[in-house]
């Protein structure tokens, strides 16, 4: 048998290719809003949950850190 000739295997392997993929974009919203000074975990787990909302909401927020002087 080989890989791919059984429908659920295919199915199967584009989830995991889909969920891979959604895990390593997840993290540039958190980046972006670590570097705004916001939690970066707090920050990938929402975009796990909703990746276009934390997208846009991630070059929308304003920074949190204070301005040295």
């Amino acid at each position: 048998m080989f890989i791919g000739t059984n429908i659920s295997t295919a199915i199967g392997l584009f989830v995991t290719l889909g969920l891979m993929l959604l895990g390593l974009l997840s993290t540039y919203p958190a980046v972006k809003a670590s570097d705004k000074g916001r939690y970066f975990i707090k920050w990938y787990i929402f975009s796990l949950i909703l990746f276009p909302v934390a997208f846009v909401a991630s070059f929308a927020i304003k920074s949190n850190r204070q301005k040295s002087v």
